[in-house]
């Protein structure tokens, strides 16, 4: 997972298109969390996607409180520069629109007990785990051992997290300092999503190379 680039790219000043795109959700994020009478028309509710269905995408945007959505941005920022050289910008926005449907559809289909819902942890976990999927498979196509272990560490350190999650019921250390419980079942679909879009992205990357 070697970068190319540098996070202000040093050619002639320009930000990488993974982190522009980073920075325009991140500021989406901020302006909605300065605007809180946006949110409960903008959040997941179950009981009201069938009339009103951009929910599904924008209860991914508000958040619970200032500690959430900058918590949510800075880990956008973070992720976005960690898998730049992975995912370009175009497939980092597919993971994080799909994560964040699949998420919504996984908690209305499958947890009706979650009436609603705010965050971007479900489409950030999704991102988390098609990059380091993606730069795993790479690593191990072009026989890279450091990059295929620390590929390995991130997911089996993902994986983890999301183990320590569930027996708490989304009742985990830092969600004190959060303000609210974490909602482990959004944390698991994203990862999901993620870790097949991240395995079908480095497939692709792979017959380009014995093509090419």
């Amino acid at each position: 997972m070697t970068r190319n680039r540098n996070f202000a790219a040093g050619e002639a000043g320009r930000i990488d298109p993974p982190l522009r795109l980073a920075l325009a959700g991140a500021a989406v994020i901020v302006l909605l969390q300065a605007v809180p009478a946006a949110a409960p028309w903008l959040e997941y509710r179950r009981a009201s996607i069938g009339a009103e269905p951009w929910r599904l995408l924008t209860g991914h945007l508000v958040h619970l409180n200032w500690t959430h959505a900058l918590v949510n941005a800075g880990a956008w920022l973070a992720l976005a520069h960690l898998f730049g050289s992975t995912l370009d910008a175009r497939r980092q926005a597919v993971v994080l629109v799909l994560g964040a449907l699949g998420t919504a559809v996984a908690l209305a289909t499958l947890d009706p007990s979650i009436a609603w819902y705010r965050g971007a942890s479900g489409a950030l976990h999704a991102l988390f785990f098609a990059g380091a999927g993606a730069a795993l498979r790479e690593a191990v196509r072009s026989d890279r051992a450091a990059a295929t272990w620390i590929a390995a560490a991130l997911l089996a350190g993902g994986a983890i997290k999301l183990a320590l999650e569930f027996p708490q019921a989304g009742q985990t250390p830092h969600a004190a300092w959060l303000g609210a419980p974490v909602v482990p079942q959004a944390h698991l679909a994203g990862a999901a999503i993620g870790a097949a879009l991240g395995l079908r992205f480095g497939r692709r990357r792979e017959r380009r190379a014995i093509s090419g």
